[in-house]
């Protein structure tokens, strides 16, 4: 992340195995309030990684229903574990 420089896009998307939750608390500026279930530390990790390099989790600033929001099911259980980072730089957020 150092070595790309802050004027070029930055569009990340994948599988990070870490659930962010419903709750920005604590990471206003990178999550919008959006997501799915309840955080765990891989979550926070993810978070803490995003404050860090100034992106946000895209897909957690819309509201969707909840089929569109679970992006990994197991029989009755779902959770959201994909996500799209973009940077927060030229980003419109609230």
């Amino acid at each position: 992340m150092q070595g790309i420089p802050i004027r070029e896009k930055l569009f990340i998307g994948s599988d990070l195995n870490g659930h962010v939750g419903t709750s920005c608390y604590g990471f206003d500026n990178v999550h919008g309030s959006f997501g799915f279930g309840k955080r765990n530390e891989p979550g926070n990790s993810i978070l803490d990684f995003a404050l860090s390099y100034d992106l946000i989790l895209a897909n957690t600033w819309f509201k969707k229903k909840e089929s569109h929001l679970v992006t990994f099911r197991s029989r009755s259980s779902g959770s959201q574990i994909d996500f799209f980072i973009i940077r927060r730089v030229n980003t419109i957020v609230r």
